[in-house]
């Protein structure tokens, strides 16, 4: 989906291509062995899909072409990043219930070979130089939304699943928002094995979770401690992990934050958001870009020892997320986050 504080054609500003493209090329991989192909081979292979069924539906669909023409590099990649985010929102749109089982994660672990060698699907090799791989991985993506648009005719036309299931999962999957960081955020707070890995390894933990990534590029992970506070900013333009953490606030995208959050932090937090970070607690701002787009890790509040992963993640909100607020606490007003911001109102 398009927002009106994307970067403009021919201006993404990415300083690292081939970190870019790596990252969309790892998604890729992931999602196109752990959760596409595993899946529909399990469907064949108890008869749920059966592949005649799949290649019959193929041919009744017209081959999926890329344009090619974009000339700039950024472009380019921009392209690849929205491409890559609806495949992975057409694989996920395949996780309906069908009609004749239950599969089960387990099920499909078992059929990938994460216990069997013997199964496990190849990882696909990329040529080298950068617009080589580019073009290779227009391919594959072209690819897997072809095998998606199969199984989802087929499966429909098996009786496996009802018409309009696939489309209404993936209005769902397209309106979770910064609903998908709080999920993160929460998941955090109960698993330390997870969140170890999320701050070493942000956008592959966050593959666990089944979240399309995205114009993400590299996600930064920004941890609130007892003296650490951190907020996130974007000074050249709007920078965002939208299908992480949704649309940005209104004013994220205003002149007043991004200038005044850099050279005094804790006097904005305090008069524009309410935030009072004491003395000792150190203030670090993250300026996101399109290489690496931040989010912030809130603290968990005390006495919610007794709740449970899904009531925890109703305690983040999109300000917590990027450092404004702290979770479980009640944002500002937009009239008193303007005030606090000279007066600037959406």
């Amino acid at each position: 989906m398009a927002h009106d504080h994307d970067h403009p054609p021919g201006h993404m500003h990415l300083e690292d291509p081939e970190a870019n493209v790596a990252a969309i090329v790892a998604d890729l991989e992931y999602f196109r062995r752990k959760r596409l192909e595993s899946r529909l081979l399990y469907m064949a292979r108890r008869g749920y899909l059966p592949l005649p069924d799949l290649l019959r539906a193929a041919q009744n669909l017209a081959p999926v072409a890329y344009s090619a023409t974009e000339s700039d590099l950024d472009d380019r990649i921009k392209a690849l990043q929205d491409h890559l985010n609806a495949v992975v929102i057409g694989i996920l749109s395949l996780q309906v219930p069908i009609r004749s089982a239950d599969i089960a994660i387990e099920d499909t672990r078992l059929e990938r070979g994460d216990y069997d060698e013997r199964f496990r699907l190849a990882k696909r090799t990329y040529p080298e130089p950068l617009m080589e791989r580019i073009a290779a991985i227009e391919a594959t993506l072209a690819d897997c939304e072809l095998l998606i648009a199969a199984a989802q005719h087929a499966l429909i036309d098996r009786g496996e699943v009802a018409a309009g299931a696939f489309e209404q999962r993936i209005t769902s999957l397209a309106s979770i928002g910064w609903r998908n960081g709080a999920r993160i955020v929460a998941r955090t707070w109960v698993d330390p094995d997870f969140r170890a890995r999320l701050l070493t390894q942000g956008r592959e933990a966050v593959r666990e979770l089944d979240i399309p990534p995205g114009k993400l590029g590299i996600l930064g992970i920004a941890e609130n401690t007892d003296d650490v506070h951190n907020v996130v900013v974007c000074t050249l333009c709007s920078c965002y992990p939208h299908d992480l953490l949704g649309n940005p606030p209104w004013w994220y995208r205003t002149d007043g934050y991004k200038e005044r959050v850099l050279t005094d932090p804790r006097g904005v937090l305090a008069t524009a958001f309410g935030l009072e970070v004491p003395d000792h607690v150190e203030i670090r701002v993250h300026d996101s870009t399109s290489d690496v787009r931040w989010m912030v890790i809130p603290q968990r509040p005390a006495g919610t020892e007794g709740l449970t992963e899904e009531e925890l993640a109703e305690l983040v909100t999109p300000e917590s997320l990027v450092g404004t607020a702290l979770a479980g606490q009640r944002p500002q007003s937009e009239e008193a986050v303007a005030r606090g911001l000279d007066g600037v109102m959406p």
